[in-house]
C-alpha cells in the first residue's frame, strides 16, 4: 500500500547504539489530518448511498488506516520500537474481544434487523483502532505530532464557530451540503431548550457536538497559554470560540464536560495564569448575559432539574435494566451495535459496551482510556520541566480524554462516530507522546541532556540528535517553551 508523500524518517537510539528503522513510511500526520477532516467537516449523516450505514468517508478512511498499518508491520523485520506499548497492546485486545464477541453473536444466532448493525459496528471499531495504532506507532516526530494537535485544535475551533453560527440563525446550516453518490441517513434536524436551539455542528445531536467542544477545549487552553511561537490572535480565537460554543450549546454535558477538562488543567498552571484566565472567563459570562438576554435561565434551568427530569430518571434506571440484559451474555456481549436504539436507550456508554461487549470488552475500554490518559500524564511529568510547552501538552491531552471518558458516561458515544473517533484517535496521540518523550530522553548527548531544559515537543529535538529527523535537524524552533508566564 502506498502513502501519501515520504518524510524524513523517525530515528530512535536502539541498544546497540544504532538506529531503528522508521516505525511507518510515509506521512501519517497528514493521514490522520485528512481523517480529521472527513470526521469533523464532512456532516456525520452524510453515507455513500451504495454502502449505506457501512459508508461514511470517516470509517473507510480509517480502515485503510488500519490495513497500512498490518502492512507496515508485516513489511517490518526489525522491532516496532514506537509509541506506548501498552496502549498498542490494549487497543488490540479490545479489538479482539470486539471480533471475539462478533463471532459468538453469530454463532448463537441473530435477528436479521441485527446483522447489519453488527456488521457496521464491527467495521467502525476496526477503523478507530487503525487510526489509534497509526497516531501511536507511526508519528515521525515531535514536531509533526504537535503539528497534528494544531490541526486538531483548529478544526475544533471551526467546528465551535459553525456550533455559533446555528445558534445564532436557528439554522443547521448545512442543508445545501449534497455530495454526489452520497445520501442522509437520519437527517439533521434542529433540537431546542428553552427559547434557544440546541447546536449540533456538523454532528447527529447536541451530545455528541459536546463531546468535540469539551475534548478540544482543553488542548486549545493549553496551546493559546504555552504555544507561544504564533500570534497572540492564532493562539487564542480557538480558545474563544470553543468556551462561546459550549456556554451556548444549551447541553449539560458541553458544560460538564468542559469544567472537567479546564477543573483538570488549572492545577498544572501558575498561580497567575490562573487569575487571569478565570478571571476572563467571568467577563465572557458577563458579556455573554448582557448580550444574550435569556441564556442565563436557561443554563439555570437545565441544571434545577438534574435528577428529576426523564432524561436524569432513565440514565438511572437503565443500570438495572443494562444489568439485567448483561448477564444473558456476560463476558463478551451480544454483539457490538447489535444493541438497537428501538429497544433502549442507555444514555450511558459504558452500560451500552457492558451490554454489547461484555465485562472483557468494557474492562479493555475502561483500561484503554486509562492507558492514554496515564500515557500522557506520566511522559509529561516525567520527562519534561514545569512551564514548559512539552509538559502543558501532555497535561492538555490527558485533560482532554478524560473529558471525553466522563462525557461517555452521559450518553452513547460508541454509536456515534465523531465521539469515538475522537476519543480513539486521542487515546492514541497519547501513546504517541509517550514514545516520542522516551525517544528523546533516552538519547540525550546534546547541550541540555539530561535535563530537559529548553527542549521538547515542539523543539527540534528532544535532548540529543539521535531523537531527530535527519532532514528537519538544522531547522528552528517551532514555538516556544517557556509556558505561560
Amino acid at each position: 500500500m502506498s502513502a501519501p508523500g515520504a518524510v524524513p524518517s523517525r530515528t530512535d537510539a536502539s541498544p546497540s547504539g544504532g538506529e531503528a528503522a522508521a516505525p511507518v513510511t510515509g506521512d501519517v500526520v497528514s493521514f490522520l489530518t485528512v481523517y480529521l477532516i472527513l470526521t469533523l467537516a464532512v456532516p456525520s449523516y452524510l453515507t455513500i448511498s451504495a454502502l449505506g450505514s457501512m459508508g461514511r468517508p470517516s470509517t473507510l478512511w480509517a480502515l485503510l488506516g488500519l490495513f497500512w498499518w498490518f502492512f507496515e508491520r508485516l513489511r517490518r523485520t526489525t522491532k516496532l520500537d514506537a509509541g506506548s506499548k501498552a496502549v498498542r497492546w490494549i487497543l488490540l485486545l479490545f479489538l479482539a474481544a470486539v471480533l471475539l464477541s462478533y463471532a459468538v453473536s453469530n454463532l448463537q444466532g441473530m435477528p436479521p434487523s441485527e446483522s447489519s448493525p453488527a456488521d457496521s459496528g464491527m467495521l467502525r471499531v476496526a477503523g478507530w483502532v487503525g487510526i489509534a495504532l497509526l497516531a501511536n506507532d507511526g508519528i515521525a516526530s515531535p514536531r509533526r505530532w504537535l503539528t497534528l494537535i494544531r490541526r486538531l485544535v483548529l478544526f475544533g475551533g471551526l467546528s465551535g464557530l459553525l456550533g455559533l453560527a446555528q445558534f445564532l440563525t436557528s439554522q443547521t446550516l448545512l442543508d445545501w451540503v449534497s455530495l454526489p453518490g452520497f445520501s442522509a441517513e437520519g437527517g439533521h434536524e434542529v433540537s431546542s431548550r428553552g427559547d434557544f436551539i440546541r447546536p449540533s455542528g456538523t454532528a447527529t445531536q447536541p451530545l455528541e457536538y459536546a463531546v468535540v467542544l469539551s475534548m478540544a477545549l482543553p488542548l486549545a487552553l493549553t496551546l493559546a497559554l504555552s504555544d507561544k511561537g504564533r500570534s497572540v490572535a492564532a493562539r487564542w480565537w480557538p480558545a474563544l470560540a470553543l468556551t462561546l460554543a459550549c456556554i451556548m450549546s444549551g447541553s449539560r454535558s458541553a458544560f460538564i464536560g468542559a469544567a472537567v477538562g479546564v477543573l483538570f488543567l488549572i492545577p498544572t498552571w501558575p498561580s497567575a495564569v490562573r487569575i487571569r484566565v478565570l478571571g476572563a472567563l467571568a467577563v465572557l459570562l458577563g458579556l455573554v448575559y448582557v448580550s444574550v438576554p435569556g441564556i442565563a435561565g436557561t443554563v439555570r434551568g437545565m441544571f434545577q432539574t438534574l435528577g428529576n427530569d426523564s432524561s436524569s430518571l432513565s440514565r438511572t434506571e437503565s443500570y438495572v435494566v443494562a444489568a439485567e440484559i448483561a448477564v444473558r451474555n456476560l463476558f463478551f456481549g451480544r454483539g457490538f451495535g447489535t444493541f438497537l436504539p428501538n429497544y433502549r436507550i442507555f444514555d450511558n456508554g459504558y452500560l451500552t459496551a457492558l451490554v454489547e461487549v461484555g465485562v472483557i470488552g468494557l474492562a479493555l475500554l475502561l483500561l484503554l482510556l486509562s492507558a492514554g490518559i496515564w500515557a500522557a500524564l506520566s511522559a509529561a511529568y516525567t520527562r519534561f520541566p514545569p512551564r514548559s510547552l512539552s509538559r502543558a501538552l501532555g497535561a492538555g491531552l490527558a485533560a482532554a480524554i478524560l473529558a471525553g471518558a466522563v462525557l461517555l458516561s452521559f450518553f452513547d458515544g460508541l454509536n456515534f462516530s465523531i465521539s469515538a473517533a475522537l476519543l480513539f484517535l486521542s487515546v492514541g496521540l497519547g501513546g504517541a507522546y509517550r514514545g516520542l518523550a522516551g525517544a528523546g530522553a533516552g538519547a540525550g548527548t546534546g547541550a541540555g541532556a539530561g535535563t530537559g531544559a529548553g527542549t521538547g515537543i515542539g523543539e527540534p529535538r528532544f535532548d540529543g540528535p539521535a531523537a531527530r529527523s535527519p532532514d528537519k535537524a538544522s531547522s528552528g524552533p517551532t514555538s516556544g517553551v517557556e509556558g505561560p508566564p
